[in-house]
């Protein structure tokens, strides 16, 4: 389900946008917030990468998300200082806070692209990170900062772009999942989502929607 973008979401659309495994998609939108002001050399920047759960608002001066608002982290005076700093948050590519994600249309069909969306790393989200910081002109960042999934988008950024940041704050979260926190993680999220009877196998999007079910797995992962 796509969820209503605040006004001050901002939108970038790159083309012909290639994922690890090769698959080219034609059009990927990443939506993300912004707050501060840029220097005019561009090298205030700081990157916040948001979690499993959340958006780019989780910045929002009054947001609050699933990870808790950060409009204590982020804003004047407080540990990423927009008085100092230009904060980015990107929505994650396959989120549905904005950016590119199953429920949005897939231009080869017509339709949301649903159980066909493709397949996609950590690396291919980084990656669409580091094409909306090409499209703003930042060249190198302060810092990327992150809790939980956005931890491993830190992680991956020092791996893939070492020398673009001065340094990273992942936040609970690891380097490596565990395996005992992460396998059968997908098998068991498919078996709860096919017990909604609107799942039709992905393609419930006519057949309105599975918001208790996705409601009630939200709650579940907030709780874990």
């Amino acid at each position: 389900m796509l969820q209503p973008l605040s006004n001050d979401v901002q939108t970038f659309v790159t083309r012909d946008f290639r994922l690890q495994s090769g698959i080219v998609m034609p059009t990927v939108t990443i939506a993300y917030r912004t707050l501060g002001v840029l220097a005019p050399d561009r090298g205030n920047a700081v990157l916040v990468t948001h979690g499993n759960t959340s958006g780019p608002q989780m910045i929002d001066p009054l947001g609050s998300t699933g990870e808790g608002s950060w409009n204590e982290i982020v804003s004047p005076g407080k540990a990423v200082d927009t008085n100092r700093f230009f904060a980015i948050c990107p929505n994650m590519l396959g989120s549905s806070y904005g950016s590119t994600n199953a429920a949005s249309i897939d231009p080869a069909t017509g339709k949301p692209y649903g159980p066909r969306f493709p397949d996609i790393t950590v690396s291919d989200i980084v990656a669409t990170q580091r094409a909306l910081l090409d499209h703003l002109g930042i060249g190198s960042l302060v810092a990327i900062v992150g809790p939980s999934y956005g931890g491993f988008q830190a992680f991956q950024w020092a791996v893939n772009y070492p020398g673009m940041m001065k340094g990273i704050a992942a936040i609970v979260t690891s380097p490596v999942v565990p395996r005992e926190r992460s396998e059968g993680n997908v098998a068991r999220l498919l078996a709860t989502l096919s017990q909604d009877p609107n799942w039709n196998g992905g393609d419930y999007y006519d057949r309105g929607g599975v918001l208790e079910t996705m409601t009630q797995i939200r709650i579940a992962t907030l709780k874990n």
